[in-house]
């Protein structure tokens, strides 16, 4: 007995569907986080504490496998440059800050384009940040706040602007 396969319209949509699905790379179905990318502090829109001045500051987020990387550049008041990054681990989980014996970092995402981080050493918090993303995707705003190594301490909002 011999067999015929018969190919009905559901087997030919689910194969087009696979063969695109195969033929499309893999970054293509990567969501990309609203945050990934720099940002420029638009120093007119910010409200910056005294203490902790600036003439320009660049943010640039990177989210890859559940970890956000933050790398900052900028010129303080007296005209040094000043960089650095910071790595977040948005689990609500405690994770070690690097260079702060005894400072724990616990962060989470409150919506896609909102995370929140909390920074303790030896128990106390010791700074505050939420980082949000607009609805248009043009504006990041970071509010911070916290204790800064001189014992003050300071809120400020800085707004910025995608580059």
């Amino acid at each position: 007995m011999k067999r015929t396969l018969t190919a009905t319209p559901l087997a030919i949509s689910l194969a087009a569907i696979l063969f695109v699905g195969a033929a499309t790379p893999a970054a293509v179905f990567q969501r990309k986080s609203p945050f990934d990318g720099t940002w420029i502090a638009n120093i007119s829109k910010s409200k910056r504490h005294p203490n902790h001045l600036f003439k320009s500051a660049a943010l640039t987020f990177t989210v890859s496998d559940g970890i956000v990387t933050l790398s900052y550049r900028g010129v303080n008041m007296s005209g040094a440059e000043e960089k650095g990054i910071t790595t977040f681990h948005p689990d609500g989980k405690e994770h070690p800050l690097e260079g702060l014996p005894g400072g724990l970092e616990v962060s989470r995402w409150l919506t896609p384009r909102i995370l929140k981080t909390v920074a303790t050493k030896d128990g106390k918090v010791i700074g505050q940040s939420t980082f949000e993303v607009s609805g248009d995707g043009k504006t990041l705003t970071a509010n911070l706040s916290g204790t800064d190594a001189s014992g003050a301490k300071f809120e400020q909002v800085i707004v910025c602007d995608r580059e």
